[in-house]
């Protein structure tokens, strides 16, 4: 059976969260004036971030503890002067401005919005995926972008893949594919809501998980390649 609708991750797939970060954090730093030390705090703070979106994968730490928790450890870790609520506040606003692309991704999705419904699924905070995701250069060929700390539910419980078929209206699985770069959050999510899986694999990582995805893509490309057979 032709895939009809396509659940797209958005960072680290569509968008260069990597780059974002990194501005945001430079913004940051200069506004609390600690510019000078980017090379020692971004290493450390981006090393923070990593473990506790893990720690949300794993279910050992609810969304709504990110915002303030990554930056009260940031703060202990580099003993820094700061409120980690109004550090999380600046940052937030900053990395909502901060919507970079990868290379591809424009073409390739408004290829795809030619023939499929497309949907992102995103395990993001509202404040910051709000601006830079649904209302990026992308959002005319989305029909809807669901945000996991809006509805309460993060990948990769299957919940919010429930969730999103209910708002589309849709019943059927075997017509639904979703796509992304995490083996833990998007491609586990497929695994456990009984979809079908597209793991973007640009950097060639070993599947630990003990299934295999439907489909593994090095470019953003190779989507175009898989679904026109579809």
């Amino acid at each position: 059976m032709s895939y009809q609708i396509l659940f797209i991750d958005a960072d680290h797939t569509l968008f260069d969260f990597d780059q974002s970060e990194e501005i945001a954090f430079r913004r940051l730093l200069k506004f609390i004036k600690l510019e000078d030390r980017f090379d020692q705090l971004f290493p450390s703070y981006t090393q923070i971030n990593r473990r506790i979106w893990k720690e949300l994968h794993q279910g050992l730490i609810k969304q709504d503890q990110i915002k303030t928790e990554r930056f009260q450890r940031f703060i202990d870790a580099e003993k820094i002067n700061h409120n980690p609520l109004d550090l999380s506040k600046q940052f937030t606003k900053y990395l909502s401005e901060a919507s970079i692309l990868y290379g591809d991704a424009y073409e390739v999705i408004e290829k795809l919005s030619q023939k499929f419904r497309l949907v992102i699924i995103t395990n993001g905070l509202k404040e910051v995926q709000d601006k830079r995701v649904r209302h990026s250069i992308l959002s005319p060929f989305i029909e809807t972008t669901i945000i996991s700390d809006e509805i309460g539910i993060s990948k990769p419980n299957s919940q919010i893949i429930d969730y999103t078929l209910d708002i589309l209206n849709h019943k059927n699985r075997d017509d639904v594919v979703i796509i992304g770069d995490n083996l833990y959050s998007d491609i586990l999510c497929g695994f456990n809501a009984n979809i079908d899986t597209i793991w973007y694999n640009p950097t060639q990582q070993k599947n630990t998980l003990d299934k295999k995805p439907t489909y593994t893509i090095s470019t953003l490309k190779d989507l175009l390649k898989i679904l026109e057979q579809k």
